[in-house]
C-alpha cells in the first residue's frame, strides 16, 4: 500500500528503484476509503508519471468489513470494482479480501459477489487474500471461494497447511523468522512463496531499505540466494500475469539487478530498467516545492474544526456511587499489530471512571467524514503513552480521527493540532508538541520528497518512543488499533469489536 508511505507514487517509485525495486503491484485501499472510486483513479494517473512500474488490484474491501462496523469517505461496490479492472490497464487484480470471517461462514454475499463479478470480467485476475491465523475447513472454505493467496504473519504450521492446499503464500518481513525460513528453504517450495513488503514506513525504507531488505533478512537467516532471487522476481510476476518480467531471457524486460560479489548481503551493484542503467542517471528528482499533482479536492478530507472536539468525549460515565469498574481494555501486542482482550480495574467517582494517568491510555476512534463527529472510546493497554497523547488522521483502513493518551489535556492539543494540519500525526507532551507530521493528501499522504519525510515520521515515531510506546514499528502499531479485520479486538467510530465473527462489545463490562 503506498499510502502506507506516506508518499505519492512518484515520490515512492523513485525510492524504490534506488532499492533495486523496478515494478509494483499496489492496492490503493487507503485513499479509496476516504475517496473511493476518485482516489483510486488518481493513484493511476500520478503512477503514471512513477520511474517504476506500477500496476494495481482493486480494493474488494472498501470498508474493510461492514458500513455498521466503520465510517468511511468512500465505498467501492461490485460495478466499481468490475469498472476498474475493465477499463485501467494497470489494474490486473482484485486485491486483498479483508472480510475472511465473513466468507469462512459463508454469510457474506458481498464479498462473494465481488470475487465473482471480477472473475467473470478478468478470469485470470489473481484474488489476493487476508487470511490472518486461518486453518482447517475454513481456510478449505477460504480456497474453495477463490481466495488463494495470504500475506499475513505466518507460522510452520499455518504456512505447510497453505502451501499442501495449493495456496500461494506472500512473505512480508514480520514472518522472516528461521522456522519459517527452514521452510522455505525446501526445494518443494521454491514458485510458491512470494517476499512482499506491505506496508513501509518512510524512515524505514531510508534507513533499512524496502523489498531488498526483506531479502538480505531471509538470506542472513539462511535461505538459498537461489530462492531468494526467484521469490523476489519470477514468482511474485507468475502470481500476477506479468509474463514479460521476473526472468532473465529472450523477449523479457531488460530490468536487472548485478549485486557485489558477496551476495549473501545482497547489496545492489548496478541497477537497469528496460536496459538502461539507472544507478549512475536515475531518474531526475523533483524540483524544490514541486507538487507530486494530487488534485486541490485532494487537500481537504476533514469534515471536522476544533469545535467538534468535546469535553464529554473523554468522559466514560458511570453510576455515581460507582467506585471501581472492569474495563475491556484493548491489549496491544509489542511486536506486532495484534491485540487481544483484556479486563482491567478502574477507579470511578462522581459519575465517570476516573482514568487519566492510570497505566493505559484512553483511546478515541472520531467521525472525520459525515460532519457529526460520531465517536467511540476505548482503552489501551500493552503498549501505551506516559504523560502525553497521539492523534492521527492515518488511522487504517477508514482513516477516521485517532487519538490516545493518559490525560484529556494533551489529548484535545493533539486532535486539534491535526484538525489544523488538515491532516498529520502529533504527539504531545504537557501541551506541547514533541513532533508532527502533516499529511495534507487525503489526510493520510505527504508530498514532501522522501528524505524530508523521513526525518518527519522519525521525529514522530522517536516522540512516539519518549512517551512510552516501545514498538519495533510504532507507527503502524498505533495506526493498526483501528482495523477491524486484524485480530483479535480493536476500535473504530462505531466501536468496540471483536475480530472473530465482527462481534461489537461494550467497554464496560457487567
Amino acid at each position: 500500500h503506498i499510502e502506507s508511505t506516506l508518499c505519492s507514487p512518484v515520490t515512492f517509485g523513485r525510492a524504490v528503484l534506488s532499492r533495486g525495486t523496478t515494478t509494483v503491484v499496489a492496492e490503493p485501499h487507503e485513499i479509496a476509503n476516504v475517496f473511493g472510486v476518485d482516489g483510486i483513479e488518481e493513484m493511476i494517473r500520478l503512477s503514471r508519471d512513477s520511474p517504476v512500474d506500477i500496476f494495481f488490484g482493486v480494493p474488494s474491501s472498501v470498508p474493510s468489513t461492514d458500513p455498521d462496523y466503520e465510517t468511511t469517505g468512500g465505498r467501492i461496490d461490485t460495478d466499481d470494482a468490475v469498472r476498474l479492472i475493465r477499463h485501467h490497464p494497470e489494474v490486473i487484480c482484485l486485491g486483498e479480501i479483508m472480510d475472511y470471517t465473513g466468507l469462512a461462514n459463508m454469510n457474506s454475499p458481498n464479498t462473494a459477489g465481488m470475487i465473482n463479478s471480477v472473475r467473470s470480467a478478468a478470469p485470470l485476475a489473481a484474488v489476493e487474500g487476508h487470511c490472518p491465523s486461518v486453518r482447517g475447513l475454513d481456510l478449505a472454505k477460504l480456497l474453495y471461494a477463490g481466495v488463494d493467496s495470504d500475506h499475513c504473519l505466518q507460522d510452520s504450521a499455518g504456512l505447510l497447511e497453505r502451501f499442501e492446499a495449493g495456496m500461494f503464500v506472500e512473505i512480508q518481513g514480520k514472518s522472516v523468522r528461521p522456522e519459517i525460513v527452514d521452510i522455505l528453504s525446501d526445494r518443494r517450495y521454491e514458485g510458491l512463496f512470494a517476499f512482499v513488503t506491505d506496508d513501509v514506513p518512510p524512515d524505514i525504507l531510508e534507513r533499512s531499505g524496502h523489498l531488498d531488505h526483506v531479502v538480505r533478512t531471509a538470506l542472513g537467516m539462511g535461505l538459498p540466494l537461489g530462492a531468494a532471487v526467484t521469490a523476489s522476481s519470477w514468482a511474485p510476476a507468475r502470481r500476477m500475469g506479468l509474463r514479460d518480467r521476473g526472468a532473465v531471457s529472450p523477449g523479457k524486460l531488460a530490468d536487472l539487478l548485478l549485486l557485489e560479489d558477496d551476495s549473501a548481503d545482497f547489496r545492489v551493484r548496478r541497477i537497469f530498467r528496460k536496459g538502461r542503467d539507472v544507478t549512475k542517471s536515475p531518474p531526475p528528482a523533483p524540483a524544490e516545492g514541486h507538487s507530486n499533482g494530487f488534485g486541490s479536492r485532494f487537500l481537504s478530507s476533514l469534515r471536522l474544526t476544533s469545535r467538534d472536539i468535546r469535553d464529554d468525549m473523554f468522559r466514560i460515565p458511570v453510576p455515581a456511587a460507582v467506585g471501581e469498574v472492569s474495563i475491556r481494555a484493548i491489549e496491544k501486542n509489542p511486536e506486532n499489530t495484534y491485540t487481544r482482550e483484556r479486563i482491567v480495574s478502574l477507579p470511578a467517582g462522581g459519575g465517570e471512571v476516573r482514568w487519566e494517568r492510570q497505566p493505559g491510555n484512553l483511546v478515541l476512534v472520531i467521525d472525520r467524514y459525515t460532519g457529526t463527529a460520531g465517536y467511540s472510546a476505548g482503552y489501551l493497554t500493552g503498549c501505551w503513552f506516559r504523560n502525553g497523547a497521539v492523534a492521527t488522521s492515518h488511522a487504517h483502513d477508514h482513516h477516521n480521527l485517532l487519538a490516545a493518551g493518559d490525560n484529556a489535556d494533551d489529548m484535545k492539543a493533539a486532535l486539534n493540532r491535526v484538525i489544523r494540519l488538515g491532516g498529520g500525526i502529533v504527539a504531545v507532551s504537557d501541551g506541547r508538541i514533541l513532533g508532527e507530521l502533516p499529511l495534507p493528501v487525503a489526510g493520510i499522504i505527504s508530498e514532501e520528497p522522501m528524505d524530508r519525510l523521513a526525518a518527519q515520521v522519525e521525529s514522530v515515531t522517536n516522540a512516539m518512543r519518549s512517551l512510552g510506546f516501545e514498538h519495533a514499528n510504532p507507527l503502524m502499531s498505533f495506526t493498526t488499533l483501528t482495523l477491524p479485520v486484524s485480530p483479535d479486538i480493536k476500535i473504530t467510530d462505531k466501536g468496540l469489536f471483536r475480530t472473530e465473527g465482527t462481534e461489537k462489545v461494550t467497554l464496560l463490562v457487567d
